[in-house]
């Protein structure tokens, strides 16, 4: 499944961010950084199989994402408004693919009682 491979290149590209953007060193460089992190345990958590709904986490992690810029205000910067809009879309993308991936169907035979 690739999408355990794509969680990991989000976290790690939000990780990398404020030095590709070169945002200043504040709130928006420590928010990119969280956001980061954030995404790399929901991640590994999926990858390890230690919890199997991580879908739901990016899916609310990339919707603050989005909504961050107009949460917080900074829509002024141009880098930090694009990184966060486009790259929540696709982490919202992301967590819908892992929560289908992570859906466990029975191997039961359906009752017919």
């Amino acid at each position: 499944m690739a999408s355990r491979w794509v969680g990991l290149a989000l976290g790690l590209w939000f990780l990398g961010a404020p030095f590709i953007w070169g945002y200043p060193f504040g709130f928006l460089w420590w928010h990119s950084v969280v956001l980061g992190g954030s995404i790399l345990v929901v991640t590994i958590t999926f990858n390890l199989g230690i919890n199997r709904i991580s879908g739901w986490g990016l899916i609310a992690l990339g919707a603050y994402s989005m909504l961050s810029p107009f949460i917080h205000g900074y829509l002024a910067n141009a880098q930090a408004f694009f990184n966060d809009l486009m790259f929540g879309v696709i982490t919202v993308g992301t967590g819908a693919a892992m929560g289908g991936a992570g859906i466990e169907h029975s191997d039961e035979a359906p009752s017919t009682a």
